[in-house]
């Protein structure tokens, strides 16, 4: 044992190094195209639906790979270019805009976690797409930018006029809120049950900005597009109409989420919170399919 233990400290001593491992399989792991199938963020969550939601607008986003350690990461048609290296067997180190995060080798997926957020990609090619065309990511709507056309500085929905709310982007922008809302108290109460609309309360959650509310399932049981919107609204006794606000566009023959929001600084809802509302189901034009009063 003795010799053994002194001939291993020579070994040290003259600098003999072990084999280098063979990183050739983890390279064929990484390098090639990758989509986005989930994400996690302090303000909420990115599900695979939502994310199949928006590619049925043409959008995505996507992380190419390329054997010569470039990468490009295309967020619905926001492109940005970074670096990847292997640091060991186990650990990918991929550098954006000269932040570097540490990834593990993937298996089938590959999650970067970093500064508290969750991006989890699924490989859809061996081959990367280094010279990906912006379009094809930004889908029929102009990828982010045409959101933003439709927003106000703060990401509020903004429409100039009611026929507004029947546009793509909008109806996007609505499907996207929705899903960022986090439920805090699951509910179920039937507010419409009838030939126009199915519409319950499912929970009561807040939104990335901090505002509480309803979160309202809708079903359109019509041939006719319409918008559900709330026409008046009392919580705990005071008329807060002015901070109350649901609008919500279901396509005919659908069933969405929307959230029905109260501004923070006005109003906040909690479990033991008591609203009446009257809901309205208006068309294009404003005209009335449906009217329905409820207490919360």
């Amino acid at each position: 044992m003795l010799v053994a233990l002194l001939m291993g400290t020579s070994l040290v001593a003259c600098g003999a190094t072990l084999p280098a491992p063979d990183l050739t399989g983890t390279i064929e792991d990484l390098v090639g195209s990758w989509e986005l199938e989930s994400a996690e963020f302090d303000e909420g969550s990115v599900s695979e639906n939502d994310l199949q939601e928006m590619e049925s607008y043409g959008m995505r986003c996507t992380l190419d790979v390329d054997d010569d350690g470039t990468l490009l990461i295309d967020a619905f048609g926001q492109q940005q270019t970074g670096t990847w290296e292997i640091k060991d067997e186990q650990t990918i180190s991929l550098t954006l805009e000269g932040e570097s995060v540490d990834v593990p080798r993937p298996d089938e997926q590959l999650t970067i976690v970093y500064d508290g957020e969750t991006l989890v990609f699924a490989k859809t090619s061996d081959k990367p797409v280094m010279d990906r065309d912006p379009s094809e990511n930004a889908g029929e709507l102009g990828g982010m930018d045409g959101l933003e056309d439709i927003t106000d500085d703060d990401g509020a929905l903004e429409p100039t006029e009611f026929s507004d709310l029947f546009s793509e982007e909008v109806v996007l922008w609505q499907r996207l809120y929705a899903a960022s809302v986090e439920v805090d108290v699951p509910l179920d109460i039937v507010v419409a049950d009838d030939d126009t609309a199915l519409v319950k309360v499912t929970g009561i959650g807040v939104d990335t900005e901090g505002d509480t509310g309803y979160l309202v399932s809708m079903e359109n049981r019509t041939d006719t597009d319409f918008v559900l919107t709330n026409v008046t609204t009392t919580l705990d006794g005071v008329d807060v109409y002015d901070y109350a606000t649901l609008l919500c566009t279901v396509r005919a023959g659908e069933s969405v989420d929307g959230f029905f929001y109260f501004d923070h600084e006005a109003a906040v809802v909690s479990e033991s919170s008591s609203a009446e509302v009257m809901f309205a189901a208006l068309d294009i034009d404003q005209n009335p399919l449906g009217i329905y009063s409820t207490t919360i």
